[in-house]
């Protein structure tokens, strides 16, 4: 039987190769919260933009 999806429940070829480590990683945290890799990738980048981010403004107070 074939089925159709709704084209919000259709996902798009992301195109990026992790090391096996990684996977590996990404494994042991959908063990940990139950959610898909999608959704680890998104929050580690998130929270890796954020780490950034916040590194940058202060070296910048710093050399005030």
């Amino acid at each position: 039987m074939i089925t159709v999806k709704k084209k919000s429940e259709m996902k798009t070829a992301k195109g990026y190769r992790l090391k096996n480590s990684t996977h590996d990683l990404i494994e042991k945290i959908q063990l940990m919260i139950n959610v898909n890799k999608d959704t680890i990738i998104t929050r580690a980048v998130k929270l890796y933009y954020t780490e950034v981010n916040n590194t940058k403004k202060f070296r910048k107070r710093n050399q005030k």
